[in-house]
Order: C-alpha cells, then sequence, then structure tokens
C-alpha cells in the first residue's frame, strides 16, 4: 500500500467540509475546500475569510455586526475582529487581547472578557469600557437575553447572574454551562437545569437525575431547552418546556441505534427552529431541524456499538466502524468525565477506506455512564482507565475482531498517556502506539502550561496513594518494567504551538525507550497546537499516524 493511498484516502474523507451551527443568520463553517472555518450566511455564502482560525463568534441582534474572536496559531490566544456584514469591512478592537473570549451583544453594545479577566462593553467607535476584573479564579461570561444583558460570575462554589449595574437577578450553585435563545436563558449546574425568562416568572427547573441519560449538551430555547442525552451508550434529544417551575420533558427523538451509532455534536435555536448537528465516524455531520432528525440514519458507513466486560464485572462500550480482519486502530481516552462521541473524523473514513477497522473505547473516566464511570477513573483511579484499555486490547483479539500483531493503539493529550501505558502492561499485547500532544510523566505534571486544569483530574502527587498509583500507570516506570523482546512501535508526537501540553517529558520518554531497545519514531510538528489547526496540517499529521499504523501492523506503506 502506497503512501500516496493514504493521504488520497484522507483527501476523499476531507473534501465534505463540516457544517457549523447557526447563530441568527450565521455560522462557522468549513466548506469543501477551505482550510479552516469561515464565518457564512444562512445561503452559505461567504461573509468572512480572516485567513485565520476563528475561535468563537457572536451575532448583533439585528445581523449587521458580528464579532469574532481569531487566533493566529495553535496557541489560541486571540483578539477580537467586528466584522459590518453589508460592507464586509472588518475592524479590530485594538489592545483587547483573548483566549476562548466569551462574546455577547446587546443592542448595539458588545460585551466581551479579555485574557485578563476585565469584562469589557464595547460601543462602536469608541473605546472600551471596563465593567469589573474578575477576581482570581473566576469565569465570567455575558449573556444576551430578552434585550439586556446578565452577566454570569461564577467562582468554585456558586454562580451569581447579575445585571452590568452588578444588581442581583439569580443565584446558584456552580454552573457548568449557560446558554440563550430569545427571552430565555438555561444555566446547567451539576444537579440541575434552571430555565429562566427574562423578565418573567420564578425559574423553571429539572433534576439532572430525572433526565433519561447522561447529559451532554443543553440549549436554551424559547420557553425551555433541549438536551443532548446519552442512554445505554446511544445519543438522543430531549425537548424540555416550562410549566409552573418544572422542566417538563414534551419530546424525544432517537438519534443513534445498535448497527447506526451517531452522535448529536451541537444543538442550536436560530430562525425560529431547533437545529441538530448530527454525525458519526465516518460520516461528515449535518445540521437539520429537530424534528427531521427523528426519522434520519446514517447516508455512509455505518458504526456499530458493543460492549466488552472488564475484570471486575463492569461493561466497557466500544463504538466499531469498518470490517475486521485487517488493521485495528483502537482509540483511547478515558479523562474528565468527557463523553467519547462516535464524532466525525476524517482519519477514520480513510481508515475504513483501506481496509482497516476502528474502535473507540470509552474508558473509565469519561463521562459516558455518568459521574461514577469518571470518578472511578481519577486520581487514583487513573490505573482503572489503563486497566479498562488493556482489557479492550485483549478482548478485541478473544473476539477475534483483530490479532495483536494488527492492533495499534492511539491516543491524545491524556489519551496518549493511557495508551502508552496500555502498551507497556505486558509484551505482545499491541504492535504499535501513536502517542500525541501527551502529558506523559504524571509525577511532574507541573511543567505543563495546562496543570491547573488537571489536579482534580490526577490528584496531588504528594498523597502517598495517588504517587503508589501513579508508580503503577507511568509510562516511564513501565518502560523500566517492561521485560523487553516483544516491544511495541512508538510514535511520540508533540506540536510547536501547544499551549497546554509541553515537549520535554516526551522527548525524556523517547529517549527511555530508545535505550531499553524500543523502536522509537520522534515527531515535533510546527505550525500546530493542542487548539483548531490548518485542515493541509491536520491533513500532514493524520497521514504520519496511519501510515505508522499501518507499518506497524505490517502492511506496509512502500516507503
Amino acid at each position: 500500500m502506497k503512501r500516496a493511498s493514504v493521504r488520497d484516502a484522507l483527501s476523499r474523507a476531507e473534501r465534505s467540509g463540516r457544517p457549523g451551527l447557526p447563530l441568527g443568520r450565521f455560522s462557522l463553517s468549513r466548506r469543501p475546500g477551505d482550510l479552516l472555518p469561515v464565518l457564512v450566511d444562512e445561503h452559505g455564502g461567504l461573509v468572512f475569510d480572516p485567513g485565520v482560525r476563528i475561535q468563537g463568534f457572536a451575532p448583533s441582534p439585528d445581523g449587521h455586526l458580528v464579532a469574532l474572536e481569531v487566533s493566529e496559531d495553535g496557541s489560541e490566544n486571540g483578539r477580537v475582529v467586528v466584522v459590518d456584514t453589508a460592507s464586509r469591512a472588518s475592524t479590530e478592537l485594538a489592545g483587547v487581547a483573548t483566549r476562548h473570549a466569551r462574546m455577547a451583544w446587546a443592542g448595539v453594545d458588545l460585551f466581551l472578557v479579555d485574557a485578563h479577566g476585565r469584562c469589557l462593553q464595547v460601543r462602536r467607535g469608541e473605546p472600551p469600557r471596563t465593567l469589573f476584573t474578575a477576581a482570581a479564579g473566576e469565569r465570567t461570561a455575558p449573556i444576551g437575553v430578552g434585550g439586556r444583558m446578565i452577566i454570569a460570575r461564577t467562582d468554585k462554589d456558586r454562580t451569581r447572574l447579575v445585571g452590568i449595574d452588578g444588581a442581583a437577578i439569580l443565584e446558584l450553585p456552580r454552573v457548568r454551562s449557560v446558554s440563550a435563545a430569545a427571552d430565555t436563558l438555561l444555566a446547567v449546574t451539576g444537579d440541575e437545569l434552571v430555565s429562566l425568562q427574562v423578565p418573567g416568572p420564578a425559574p423553571a427547573r429539572c433534576r439532572l437525575e430525572a433526565l433519561p441519560g447522561v447529559p451532554v449538551h443543553a440549549q436554551a430555547v424559547p420557553g425551555g431547552c433541549l438536551v443532548h442525552l446519552v442512554r445505554d451508550g446511544h445519543s438522543l434529544v430531549v425537548r424540555l418546556a416550562a410549566d409552573a417551575g418544572i422542566l417538563a420533558p414534551t419530546e424525544t427523538v432517537a438519534i443513534s441505534q445498535k448497527h447506526d451509532a451517531r452522535t448529536v455534536s451541537g444543538l442550536s435555536w436560530a430562525q425560529d427552529r431547533a437545529l441538530v448537528r448530527i454525525e458519526s465516524p465516518a460520516e461528515a455531520s449535518r445540521v437539520m431541524p429537530l424534528e427531521e432528525a427523528a426519522g434520519s440514519t446514517s447516508e455512509g458507513p455505518r458504526s456499530r456499538l458493543t460492549t466488552v466486560t472488564a475484570d471486575d464485572g463492569a461493561e466497557i462500550e466500544l463504538i466499531l466502524t469498518g470490517d475486521p480482519g485487517g488493521p485495528t486502530l483502537l482509540e483511547v481516552y478515558g479523562g474528565f468525565g468527557i463523553v467519547d462521541l462516535p464524532a466525525f473524523e476524517p482519519s477514520v473514513g480513510a481508515w475504513c477506506e483501506l481496509g482497516g477497522l476502528h474502535v473507540t473505547a470509552r474508558l473509565r473516566g469519561g463521562g459516558g455512564a455518568g459521574t461514577p464511570w469518571h470518578t472511578a477513573g481519577q486520581g487514583v483511579g487513573k490505573t482503572r482507565t489503563v486497566a479498562d484499555a488493556v482489557t479492550v486490547a485483549r478482548e478485541l483479539v478473544r473476539l477475534g475482531l483483530t490479532r495483536p500483531e494488527r492492533l495499534v493503539l492511539a491516543g491524545a493529550s491524556l489519551g496518549g498517556l493511557v495508551a502508552v501505558s496500555a502498551a507497556l502492561a505486558e509484551p505482545g499485547l499491541v504492535a504499535g502506539v501513536a502517542c500525541t500532544a501527551a502529558p506523559l510523566d504524571p509525577h511532574r505534571i507541573s511543567e505543563h502550561p495546562g496543570t491547573r486544569h488537571w489536579a482534580a483530574e490526577f490528584g496531588d502527587p504528594n498523597d502517598p496513594a495517588v504517587r503508589a498509583a501513579m508508580d503503577d500507570y507511568s509510562p516511564f516506570e513501565r518502560a523500566r518494567r517492561f521485560p523487553g523482546g516483544r516491544w511495541p512501535r512508538f510514535l511520540l508526537t508533540t506540536f510547536a504551538e501547544d499551549s497546554r501540553v509541553a515537549a520535554a517529558p516526551t522527548d525524556r520518554l523517547a529517549e527511555v525507550l530508545t535505550s531499553r531497545g524500543a523502536e522509537v519514531v520522534r515527531s515535533h510538528r510546527p505550525r500546530m497546537g493542542h487548539g483548531g489547526n490548518h485542515l493541509d496540517a491536520v491533513h500532514d499529521f493524520a497521514a504520519s499516524v496511519l501510515d505508522f499504523a499501518l507499518d506497524s501492523a505490517h502492511q506496509s506503506t512502500g516507503v
């Protein structure tokens, strides 16, 4: 199999583009041929292409202006540009640095939070006005709702909804997310959905435990909300309406089935319609009204859901795409309560076209089965996450879906740590492991820029129990204990513009593995970061991973 075949398969999978979910009349969409998403109108016509990554956008209520946060590279550091949608003229907000800024409009005023925690009010032609500066550890988000601006101020324990004058509106336990549609605001706490009409009666509520599944996304709609849930491994969307202080389900739409595993990758309310974006690993996303989603099915290769059993009896869900018998790519993550959704990825479609089987494993530490599933893989439980990955590799072989010499593990970020640790559990488990942008040395987790976000997930290395767990699953410790002989191959990749994960631990592990006799391919890729990247850079990176996987699975690339 020639390298050109890999690139050709990737190019075919990438041609479909990726439609964005609309806000008002606009969306961020990557059209076929675009290297990055651009701002388009409701007809798909180009409104603005900054030539760099757009990290977020907010249209004014009348649609005449759109604020965009753009980033020049993969560092995720941004700046704000305001586009006049009639003239297509753009103006940068001078002196305003951002990083994934939350932006919203009230009338002609733009509200945003900059990289320094300042909540700014911006009126065209005037310098930004600072309303307040967030306290250390406080997260701030402006929300435009019912013609007024509400600020959500969240600390470690609570969220206060206040007006721009600081007047209190509502206090809630710490909010995970907040959205708005017309006159309705939706807040999601750790325990409930809270819907507030502005102005209007008292909030309507629904306990999360009363929902028929694990909530993944939630979106306000007038008078209620939409919630994307995962139940028994499958996605569904529930619509709830406010009635006498209660948010009650009024409609349920099943999205995924056992032999057609799909997911919802986003919800939106625009042009007076509830919209969903649906996709699966080898089928590009489609945006459609909720009422059309009920009868839709995949138009391309279908994925399927199955389970394997861990040694303690837990059922681990797997998403399989492609046919067994060829090289197998097993993708793992298992952290931060993130649900491993069967989302579209061009490399999966390309891998399947090349005769491979792709498997996504929902390990403990993720969120597919709710909070207990997440906490079981936190801190000292991270050894369980790795053990789950080992179980899946063994079970894929036992079930006849692959053979060890055809099986390659893959993981990015935390998933890279899990993949390498699992691959070093025993000789001959897998043929190779592709690890990308991973914090590979848990004992020295503080050397990474993103450390402050990871403490709860990894635990404190000074805690004896946590340290003992790290001694068990650390790739460095496992590499030193590995008996040698049947080493897997390693592809260890880092990104030059990564603002979360440092490259030094990967360099150190490469040295340790090489000194012990393992074959290591070390790659440090320019023009890429932990955030969104140019399609051409992603294409080259994905091709390197697929080439490595095919080589490792004894499928020669002819290079």
